[in-house]
């Protein structure tokens, strides 16, 4: 069962979409759970290239050949965890902040999120601050979900917030933020209600928020 895991990260690595998708298909019919095929197949090699991008080990024309392959990937896995999903348990708002074009982690904690029940409106990539804040106040969602993997624009997700609060709605919503760079100091200087480092805390953090709890991914600011 872990060869074909491995398999799936090696040809993520490689950008090769077909053999991901293959490989994903049988792990699905061995028995293997969506939740170790993201957490022992898709999460290592995201984290990975996120690393390798930041000491430019590797380079945007890789990434985007190996996200390729993490999507084929997440498209197998779609349907069946729509399937799964239960009652809505809450709204998530979930975006990539502006000046960053990375949308895998993002979109494998949506895809986790709609799995376990909650509504999730996806803002997609390069999302201004104007543009989080309209969605506070079109869809008044419980959580907000921020995400980077640049060092260069996790501030952003400060500045996100900073608007929030000049434009009055920053009590309106829960805040959580991730990406490969952000720490659990960055996430409480900035202000944010909870910080999570992979999909599976970010659910937790997300199910803490909603239950009014102090999780250990929460920064101690839930009002």
């Amino acid at each position: 069962m872990e060869d074909i895991l491995e398999q799936i990260q090696k040809g993520i690595l490689k950008g090769d979409t077909k053999y991901v998708i293959d490989r994903t298909e049988l792990s699905l019919r061995y028995g293997i759970s969506i939740e170790e095929i993201m957490r022992d197949a898709l999460f290592p090699p995201m984290k990975l290239m996120g690393e390798q991008l930041r000491t430019q080990e590797i380079f945007i024309p890789e990434v985007l050949k190996a996200s390729r392959a993490m999507h084929a990937a997440l498209y197998v896995l779609r349907p069946i965890i729509s399937h799964s999903s239960t009652s809505m348990k809450g709204l998530v708002v979930i975006g990539t902040v502006a000046g960053d074009l990375h949308d895998i982690g993002k979109n494998m904690v949506a895809m986790m999120l709609t799995g376990h029940g909650y509504t999730v409106v996806d803002l997609g990539i390069d999302v201004t601050k104007e543009q989080f804040a309209e969605a506070v106040m079109e869809y008044k969602p419980n959580i907000l979900a921020l995400s980077a993997l640049l060092t260069t624009t996790i501030l952003e997700m400060q500045n996100v917030i900073e608007y929030l609060e000049s434009c009055g709605l920053r009590d309106q919503v829960k805040i959580t933020v991730g990406g490969a760079p952000v720490t659990m100091d960055f996430a409480r200087e900035i202000g944010a209600d909870a910080y999570s480092d992979t999909v599976f805390d970010a659910l937790e953090a997300v199910d803490d928020l909603m239950a009014g709890r102090m999780g250990k991914y929460s920064t101690n600011t839930i009002g």
